[in-house]
């Protein structure tokens, strides 16, 4: 019920933050919100797929998988859509349709991970036949997004990875030591990159001497400002007249909060917040290791999205292109996201199986021994 009020305020607010930009290149106000309707619907369609199919079927097919994502991320640097000098994304000419690898790359990511862990169970401690190969794993999956250049689903794909890793009982030494190399690797990135300097100074210096790099930080805060406590009114936005760029992807949290309010970011914050707060339960109770950890990672993949979108939002982050998770107009994120969520009530269903004599089946412990709990 979460995700389809989210996905109704999203379709709403698409409408809303679209409509100018339709209505110019268009001259179809609607013209992008009927897009994303038919991507709503494709994406009910796979999470309720994802809840017919037994999530333990992937644990059997996630090397098959991050294989398959790695494969169609390298594939990007021959046969990638170039949008805005990053390419990102595969054109289908005949559907007249872009595909985004990087997302389903991240949920065959998590799902490896998972499937690693609940095979080597304490062996993760162990840094050469346990961490090192799972630490690879991020490694070559974030590269490859970052290459592209996509820094911020890399980042955010980090942030996935380790919660995993911690949450399956990686020792925090090995963690602290990848993360030291990947901190050094993107500081040196940064210093090496034009546009990613300026675009940290316009972060320290958000305000001052308003340009091209820092416009839509400073546009969205100017939104966010103008919504106070209540909101000017839906549709009533005067930032989705072109001077918030992407304000019905990336900066739609804006436009909710220059609509609604302060109430209204803080009700969507809200329902983000019990999301994970579900799946964070789910997971204590999944009954398999496999289980609990998928579904901290894709309860963790979700909240991660929504709050550095959010960060971003309000300034209080480099600006990353990441989208609002179930708002933002878009169609692979959409799609990976409520699969993912139709994966997590299918091992939610699973857990709650009684046995043949109408008993709850005794629970096995969801995380190995001697793994972290949070």
């Amino acid at each position: 019920m979460i995700v389809f009020v989210l996905m109704a305020v999203g379709a709403s607010f698409v409408g809303s933050s679209s409509s100018h930009f339709s209505a110019a290149k268009f001259q179809d106000p609607y013209f992008l919100l009927k897009k994303h309707l038919v991507r709503v619907l494709v994406a009910g369609f796979f999470l309720l797929l994802a809840i017919r199919v037994d999530y333990r079927i992937f644990r059997k097919i996630s090397p098959a998988a991050f294989v398959v994502g790695v494969v169609m991320l390298m594939g990007l640097f021959i046969f990638g859509h170039v949008i805005r000098d990053t390419a990102r994304w595969y054109r289908i000419e005949s559907l007249q349709m872009t595909i985004q690898p990087a997302e389903f790359a991240r949920l065959a990511l998590v799902m490896f991970l998972a499937s690693w862990i609940a095979r080597k169970g304490n062996e993760l401690r162990d840094f050469v036949h346990g961490f090192l190969p799972a630490g690879l794993a991020v490694v070559v999956v974030i590269g490859l997004m970052a290459a592209q250049p996509n820094y911020g689903t890399a980042a955010a794909t980090v942030i996935i990875g380790f919660l995993i890793l911690f949450v399956g009982g990686a020792r925090i030494p090995h963690l602290f030591a990848l993360g030291a190399a990947l901190a050094g690797t993107a500081l040196i990135r940064i210093m090496s990159v034009g546009y990613l300097r300026e675009r940290i100074m316009a972060y320290l210096h958000k305000g001052e001497n308003i340009s091209d790099t820092n416009w839509q930080p400073y546009q969205s805060l100017v939104g966010l400002g103008s919504g106070g406590i209540f909101g000017i009114g839906f549709g009533e936005s005067r930032q989705k007249l072109s001077w918030l760029p992407d304000s019905h992807t990336d900066f739609i949290f804006s436009i909710l909060g220059e609509e609604t309010g302060l109430i209204g970011t803080l009700i969507v914050s809200l329902l983000f917040l019990l999301l994970a707060l579900r799946a964070l339960k789910i997971s204590t109770k999944s009954g398999d290791t496999f289980g609990g950890l998928l579904v901290v990672g894709i309860g963790g993949s979700v909240f991660v999205y929504a709050v550095l979108n959010m960060l971003v939002a309000t300034g209080l982050f480099p600006v990353t292109g990441l989208p609002l998770p179930f708002l933002s107009y878009g169609g692979s994120a959409l799609v990976v996201n409520a699969f993912s969520i139709g994966i997590l009530l299918n091992v939610s269903k699973k857990r709650s199986h009684r046995g043949p004599n109408g008993k709850r089946r005794k629970r096995q412990r969801a995380i190995p021994r001697g793994a972290t709990c949070v």
